[in-house]
């Protein structure tokens, strides 16, 4: 995983961003507004440089940095996974009770 310092980050970063934006903006799906639409792109993109940095990405983390309602963020990662640019597996919390889902960039979205 490259760290996003290296020199050549923020041009991938710069050119997935693009490549982002045009597949999530172009593709409008029923009932979706723009605005939803440019949401999933903003995230998407928060958690393109959580995965440069190799942290979990979990809702819980992304409510608490956004300071987001819980039901915003996890409408928002139900569209990108149903978009196929997110994929969640399930791990033991923390604390050993509960499962927590933790999300990861799909293949989809690591080839733009």
């Amino acid at each position: 995983m490259p760290s996003p310092y290296a020199a050549d980050t923020p041009l991938k970063t710069l050119i997935f961003v693009a490549k982002l934006m045009d597949c999530i903006v172009e593709d409008e799906r029923e009932g979706e507004t723009a605005s939803h639409r440019l949401k999933q792109a903003g995230i998407m993109s928060y958690i393109y440089m959580m995965h440069l940095n190799g942290e979990k990405i979990t809702v819980s983390k992304l409510k608490e940095r956004l300071k987001a309602p819980r039901q915003v963020i996890v409408e928002l990662f139900k569209s990108l996974e149903d978009r196929g640019l997110l994929t969640h597996s399930t791990e033991t919390h923390d604390g050993g009770r509960g499962r927590v889902f933790v999300y990861a960039l799909a293949d989809k979205a690591l080839s733009l």
